[in-house]
């Protein structure tokens, strides 16, 4: 049995307990949210009014999505990963590397495994936040690599800031 949060006017957030998500159809319905095929919500999982979830969307345990946040078709968000109301994300990169994944939501900050760090911050801490979670030189190297790649975008895409 999982547990999602939805927000019940006068109420707030409510739980609400399921097996399967189809047995939620009325109540997303009822708020405007639209889950794609093959959807997979973790336990605790918050969705605002108007969400909407392509197909094959995963969302970790305690992800909180504001209202009318659209994701699109595989998106996979991380346990306790926050959005806001509104939220689009403009461009994103997530990379599948060695030991954690590396996320890149259109803003200053990279996200691997669960360490959120600005952009400059990850450029000059990586090798020491590597060595102390065990990381190889190699795989050090590795993400190096994939946090001067994110940078380079990141300034090539002149993104503003909020």
């Amino acid at each position: 049995m999982k547990t999602i949060y939805l927000h019940v006017l006068d109420k707030g957030w409510v739980s609400f307990q399921y097996t399967n998500i189809s047995e939620l159809e009325e109540e997303f319905a009822q708020r405007g949210i639209e889950v794609g095929y093959g959807c997979e919500l973790s336990d605790g999982c918050k969705l605002g009014d108007g969400c909407e979830l392509g197909n094959y969307c995963k969302l970790g345990n305690y992800c909180k999505l504001g209202n009318c946040c659209e994701l699109g078709n595989g998106c996979e968000l991380g346990k306790v990963c926050k959005l806001g109301n509104g939220c689009k994300v403009p461009k994103s990169l997530f990379i599948s590397a060695s030991q954690h994944s590396v996320s890149y939501w259109g803003y200053d900050a990279i996200q691997i495994g669960y360490k959120k760090y600005t952009i400059s911050e990850w450029q000059k801490h990586f090798r020491e936040i590597g060595k102390a979670e065990g990381y190889s030189e190699e795989q050090i190297d590795e993400y190096g690599f994939y946090i001067d790649l994110i940078a380079k975008l990141h300034g090539r895409w002149n993104i503003k800031q909020k």
